[in-house]
């Protein structure tokens, strides 16, 4: 597959940087995560509109060209049908800690996915705990940079327990998201989710399915939520842009949770956008 970079095409092996890319050095760089579904983006506006507000937030000079419009034809040149897209925004070379060129670079690369459509897994999920840092509760917490130091020690001690994800709180020892995922907890026709100021990443897939929600009349309740409230749940979702809806069916040891009731008609609704 190729590349796209600032506006021109590459193989996918060609080498594009040096020793002195920011991303690399600093981390400093932002990224999207986005599912085209037979050539079509329906959620791209929220991918970029997130993206902007992150360049702002963090003083890149953004040009007035980096819309959802342009973004949309860059991808179009690698991407076709049903594909992973990520888009990672950089700051140019140059300066230490302190930079000397705000103005961004982008790259868009893409890898196949196998179907256009979500689908709910068959198999529920089995979660566990990741306590051995805790997430900032901050606005940058909200948005999707590569420091991602944290997220990679949640991956790997996912791994050593064996399961399929794993919680990750908050400085103040609340629930704030999974490694990969926002989580969403179901009680009747109350859905209940951590609020952004708990320092979760504010997710595409988060937002769609609150607006979901709301159309069909749930009440939704953005909040704060400890470890020891999950027990009174009867239903608990994993989310993001890849994967839409996933259910949970095992916390740690104590905790079990019966075949979802709800999930399906929100992915029924999620395959009409």
């Amino acid at each position: 597959m190729n590349i796209n970079f600032n506006g021109k095409i590459f193989p996918s092996d060609k080498a594009i940087f040096d020793s002195q890319n920011r991303s690399f050095l600093y981390g400093d760089a932002l990224f999207e995560t986005i599912r085209m579904s037979e050539g079509k983006m329906p959620f791209l506006g929220n991918h970029i509109n997130r993206l902007l507000k992150g360049l702002y937030f963090f003083k890149y000079k953004v040009p007035k060209k980096y819309t959802t419009t342009f973004f949309q034809k860059e991808i179009i040149k690698i991407a076709s049908k049903n594909t992973r897209i990520r888009i990672t925004v950089f700051r140019s070379k140059g300066g230490l800690y302190t930079p000397k060129n705000n103005r961004p670079q982008f790259l868009i690369s893409t890898s196949p996915l196998n179907s256009p459509n979500f689908s709910l897994n068959k198999k529920g999920l089995k979660i566990g705990l990741f306590n051995q840092l805790k997430l900032p509760c901050n606005p940058a917490s909200n948005l999707k940079t590569c420091n991602s130091l944290l997220y990679t020690l949640a991956g790997l001690n996912r791994q050593e327990q064996n399961l399929d994800e794993v919680i990750l709180l908050n400085e103040n020892d609340r629930i704030s998201e999974t490694s990969s995922s926002n989580i969403f907890l179901i009680k009747k026709n109350i859905i209940t989710t951590p609020s952004l100021s708990e320092g979760c990443v504010a997710g595409t897939m988060r937002k769609t399915i609150l607006e979901i929600a709301s159309e069909k009349k749930y009440i939704i309740q953005e909040t704060s939520t400890k470890i020891s409230q999950l027990q009174k749940f009867e239903e608990i979702w994993l989310s993001n842009a890849i994967s839409g809806i996933k259910w949970v069916v095992k916390i740690n040891q104590n905790i079990s949770l019966s075949p979802p009731i709800h999930a399906q008609s929100f992915i029924d609704s999620l395959n009409t956008f």
